[in-house]
């Protein structure tokens, strides 16, 4: 709407000098300036707005970035010069601020497994906001990620751990096993010790020490363009078989929503509608409930109609007060 005011400016500006009614209703050039800053600054808002609300449910990986703008937006406009939105702007950032506080951690995770922002966004973000001691907020968002990886790493090792073990045992050979007892090739040179299982584990720590982790490749390989178009879940599917562990994670990160409100209801004016999916009440818990609104519905119905035939009544007793005394 303030686009639209805006488009037909000069047209009204001319209708105020030939207008004397619409004199009083013209701007001066200082409120159109406002108009425009205003316009403006309602515009990230409408922005952001449109990627949460769209009809496919985003991605967490898009939340961080439409968050940062608004946090931006907000800074910006209270140390700038625009003064009329500055006392509304404050109230503001006192609640955007609680938000900010709670959820920009997972919010910065899930941006940093998207490959068109990775860390390198996200903290090009923080320093245009906490400036030298962004560094610091990034380290803690490497970290908490490494965590998570972590946990998915042992979880991966221990399905696949389970899997051999029960393969081995069903593998087993009877036959095979009383050959390898009488193979002269398998000397034994440390009588009671077999060192083979240790040698092993030896190697697989000495490995794991001085390769790489998925994260670690992933985040030192060079972003995508940033405005690029992609489906990120279809990149990690693509990209599961080289980033096992970190593709998992992806998935669960990515598919957290920001809102548990549906986003189509989020500006209608329409009825709220409870789709099959929201509609979870099982038919044994649905029946009391619904049982009980029925009862306070009709304790309510039964009141009202106690009430208004007791007004009834006493109107038609001073009625006929009114009328005895009248005919005295």
């Amino acid at each position: 709407m303030l686009e639209s005011f805006l488009y037909y400016k000069d047209v009204l500006d001319y209708w105020g000098q030939r207008d004397k009614d619409y004199q009083m209703f013209a701007l001066s050039n200082e409120e159109w300036r406002n108009v425009v800053i205003l316009c403006k600054f309602l515009k990230v808002f409408y922005d952001v707005t449109c990627v949460f609300s769209s009809s496919n449910y985003p991605t967490a990986n898009l939340y961080f970035r439409g968050v940062w703008k608004v946090h931006k937006l907000l800074i910006d406009i209270v140390k700038g010069p625009c003064s009329f939105l500055t006392p509304m702007v404050k109230q503001m950032q006192e609640k955007f601020n609680k938000y900010w506080a709670e959820y920009s951690l997972i919010l910065s995770c899930a941006a940093s497994l998207d490959p068109r922002y990775k860390l390198n966004y996200v903290q090009y973000c923080f320093n245009t906001i906490y400036g030298i001691h962004a560094s610091d907020f990034v380290e803690t968002i490497l970290s908490n990620l490494r965590l998570l990886f972590d946990e998915y790493v042992k979880k991966s090792k221990s399905t696949s751990s389970s899997l051999a073990g029960s393969s081995n045992v069903s593998n087993k050979n009877p036959v095979d096993s009383g050959l390898d007892e009488h193979n002269d090739n398998n000397a034994d040179f440390g009588g009671y010790f077999d060192e083979s299982d240790d040698y092993k584990r030896y190697l697989n720590e000495s490995s794991t020490k001085s390769e790489k982790s998925q994260l670690d490749i992933y985040l030192e390989e060079p972003e995508l363009e940033l405005n690029s178009q992609i489906d990120v879940l279809d990149y990690w599917s693509k990209s599961s078989v080289r980033y096992n562990e970190l593709s998992l994670l992806a998935h669960d990160l990515l598919a957290i929503p920001i809102s548990i409100v549906a986003s189509e209801s989020t500006f209608s004016m329409g009825k709220k509608v409870i789709t099959p999916l929201r509609s979870s009440l099982k038919p044994k818990r649905f029946k009391p409930l619904f049982s009980w609104m029925i009862g306070c519905e009709l304790r309510d119905f039964q009141q009202k109609l106690v009430a208004k035939r007791t007004m009834r009544t006493m109107r038609t007793v001073f009625l006929q007060f009114l009328f005895k005394i009248h005919s005295f």
